[in-house]
């Protein structure tokens, strides 16, 4: 027996255009000593996870996360912007920042500031 309060509502996907984030992410060289890109990649394990849903480009429905400018690295710490934008039309940006050792600052703060995003 499933009782109406019990029920979970679930989120409805959101629809993320995020090959403009990742083209800046891998066109820049953020690769450690060992050639990998942990931030990249951190990124974009976050936002592959519900809610989150991968759309093929921009759209009404969609939105598109990009950098608009380099990643800043500061001694110990990553620094950088996201726009988020839906069908061209710019909703606003978030700054994200983390040490270097823990990236999942970085990743937390960006799904939150991608939810919120999405509301608009």
């Amino acid at each position: 027996m499933i009782l109406p309060g019990m029920v979970l509502a679930q989120e409805p996907p959101i629809k993320l255009d995020l090959a403009p984030l990742l083209a800046t992410f891998h066109h820049r060289n953020w690769y450690d000593i060992y050639h990998t890109n942990n931030l990249a990649d951190a990124v974009q394990a976050a936002l592959q996870q519900a809610p989150f849903q991968s759309a093929p480009g921009p759209g009404p429905d969609v939105l598109t996360l990009s950098m608009p400018d380099d990643v800043k690295k500061d001694r110990d710490e990553y620094v950088f912007t996201v726009v988020f934008s839906r069908d061209g039309a710019k909703l606003g940006e978030a700054v994200e920042s983390c040490s270097i050792r823990k990236l999942s600052d970085c990743t937390d703060q960006l799904i939150l500031d991608t939810k919120t995003a999405a509301g608009n």
